[in-house]
């Protein structure tokens, strides 16, 4: 019985440190807090700054996308998010040996034409880089298929859409706050991404239009 007390007790001090942090967060991104108020599936709406520099083409602006949102819809607010090269795509691998890593999505690969690994990719004669398609992403999105793909933010004109930076210190919570707080003075938008071991936080950078590589410096 004590057991199951102490089990009930760490649970609900879980959960208010959990109302902390949120509250925290909606904090930062200028939310209203509002303890009494609950909030659905429909509510939850993503946000993206408001600029002329956006198309149609790169951002589908300020979305109304939840979980009943289409396929469509949901896959061009994800690309308004991760947006950089789309004629080519890496795509995560892994060997016996226990090694894993990335490289360019080919059609060619492991054909009669591909001498990989004596010659690498990005000086191979036969590349056939294969295009980031939505059925990419979807497959990608799917927790059912295996098929983990990455980007290249970098442009082949040297500029990019978006920036990623890490925060792996103990006093990573300070420094994204920092950050987040200059972002908004700039009106840059930004869109922290804490992960489950709650050790590091990843931080992403949305730009509205192009970000040159002297800007970035």
């Amino acid at each position: 019985m004590d057991n199951i007390e102490d089990k009930y007790n760490a649970a609900l001090k879980h959960i208010e440190e959990l109302k902390q942090e949120i509250t925290r967060l909606r904090s930062l991104l200028g939310l209203p807090i509002n303890e009494n108020k609950t909030v659905t599936d429909d509510q939850i709406v993503f946000h993206t700054i408001s600029s002329a520099a956006f198309t149609t083409e790169s951002t589908i602006g300020v979305s109304n996308v939840h979980q009943y949102s289409t396929v469509e819809d949901k896959l061009a607010l994800y690309k308004s998010y991760f947006r950089g090269r789309d004629d080519v795509y890496p795509i995560r691998w892994s060997n016996k040996q226990g090694k894993s890593g990335y490289s360019p999505a080919c059609a060619n690969e492991w054909t009669s034409v591909c001498e990989k690994p004596r010659v690498k990719c990005s000086v191979c004669k036969h590349q056939g880089f294969m295009s980031l398609t939505s059925e990419v992403l979807s497959a990608h999105l799917d927790a059912r298929q295996d098929r983990t793909i990455g980007i290249y933010p970098m442009l082949p004109d040297e500029t990019c859409w978006f920036l990623a930076m890490d925060f792996d210190k103990h006093d990573w919570r300070q420094d994204v706050t920092a950050v987040m707080q200059l972002c908004k003075s700039h009106e840059i938008h930004s869109s922290p991404v804490y992960p489950f071991s709650d050790q590091a936080g990843r931080k992403g950078f949305r730009y509205p239009g192009y970000l040159s590589a002297t800007c970035r410096q």
